[in-house]
């Protein structure tokens, strides 16, 4: 669909009309850092019908270093290589870090806890690589005592339960610590859109992220045991970290039962700026941000807030926008050299 294209601003814009491509575009951008879609599908789906394979390639420089990924999927392999050589999934996350906010398909606000423990996880990961390994034994420790439970095989859970505390407390641990550090990223941001936008909407200005660790009281062994045997009736391990989640409210009450489109938009963005913020803290570059329809549902002026935000960032953020943004984003990149708009379609 595309052969070469260049991103050579802070912020480009990918414009065109409906199926030009633009989302497909951000997906092969996503694809060759997470080997994997956005969408709740497999990659073998992701192949044309009139073809048994796909290849992605796409060059990227970090630091004054040129490299290059080559993505090549068929129905039967895969293939994955950095400079010509192969490379592991977790490897070639953090050679090219790549988030994505898409709202038709991983909106975090609107879907259930689980989309938001996988932000808070995509994100950690990338500042705490040992945390990865917390959640794996977490997970393992996790699904055998559920197997456990469900089976009512009790004789060897004792074990698994024991097991299952200490993976707990590491891995929430990690996830709050990340947390913490995501709201002050968050709030600041915040505070700045109150300073340099004074007549922003209170809905905008009054915005806050709340977590919640997955069991009542402080201590999760004393919680854990509380539930035993709720847990045996259930079939199912009823409390943990695996039940954590963070709540995003405007002036006291969630933005997903409350808010407008406009506030769950920007809700969502500046949450994902929070998080690129902290990756760069840790590792002095910022990562690829991938919007798609940013600016549906946004009024005139919230559309300025948006845009003040994007470039503020300073960030490497590429977005997509139907043709009926065209004529005003184009006013808007004339007016700022950090924005580049690019339009896709037929007859470009």
């Amino acid at each position: 669909m595309f052969d070469n294209i260049s991103f050579d601003s802070s912020i480009t814009i990918i414009c065109g009309e409906n199926n030009a491509g633009k989302t497909s575009l951000l997906e092969a951008i996503y694809l060759a850092s997470n080997m994997k879609s956005f969408k709740s599908v497999s990659n073998t789906e992701l192949i044309n019908k009139s073809s048994n394979f796909f290849k992605i390639s796409l060059n990227f420089t970090n630091n004054s270093l040129k490299s290059n990924i080559f993505l090549e999927k068929s129905l039967k392999s895969s293939k994955i290589l950095y400079n010509s050589k192969k490379i592991t999934k977790a490897d070639i996350s953090f050679l090219f870090p790549c988030y994505s906010l898409v709202f038709g398909f991983n909106n975090i606000l609107l879907n259930d806890s689980s989309y938001r423990r996988d932000f808070i996880d995509s994100g950690m990961f990338h500042v705490e690589p040992e945390s990865r390994k917390f959640s794996n034994a977490f997970d393992k420790c996790l699904k055998q005592r559920n197997f456990l439970l469900k089976t009512k095989k009790y004789d060897s859970i004792d074990l698994w339960e024991s097991k299952l505390i200490e993976a707990n407390d590491k891995l929430s641990s990690s996830r709050q610590r990340y947390f913490n550090t995501l709201n002050t990223h968050f709030s600041k941001i915040i505070k700045n859109i109150k300073s340099s936008v004074p007549e922003i909407y209170d809905d905008i200005s009054s915005l806050q992220i709340k977590y919640s660790k997955g069991w009542d009281g402080d201590n999760f062994e004393s919680a854990f045991h509380e539930n035993k045997s709720k847990d045996r009736s259930l079939g199912y391990t009823s409390t943990g970290t695996h039940r954590s989640d963070f709540i995003v409210s405007t002036m006291g009450k969630p933005v997903r039962e409350s808010g407008s489109m406009s506030t769950l938009v920007l809700s969502c963005l500046i949450i994902n700026l929070a998080k690129i913020n902290v990756f760069h803290v840790k590792h002095g570059f910022k990562p690829v941000l991938l919007i798609d329809d940013l600016f549906f549902g946004i009024d005139d002026k919230n559309l300025s807030t948006v845009v003040k935000l994007l470039v503020h960032s300073e960030g490497n953020i590429v977005l997509t926008a139907p043709n009926i943004y065209k004529q005003i984003l184009e006013k808007i990149c004339r007016g700022n050299q950090k924005l580049r708009l690019i339009e896709v379609g037929e007859n470009h």
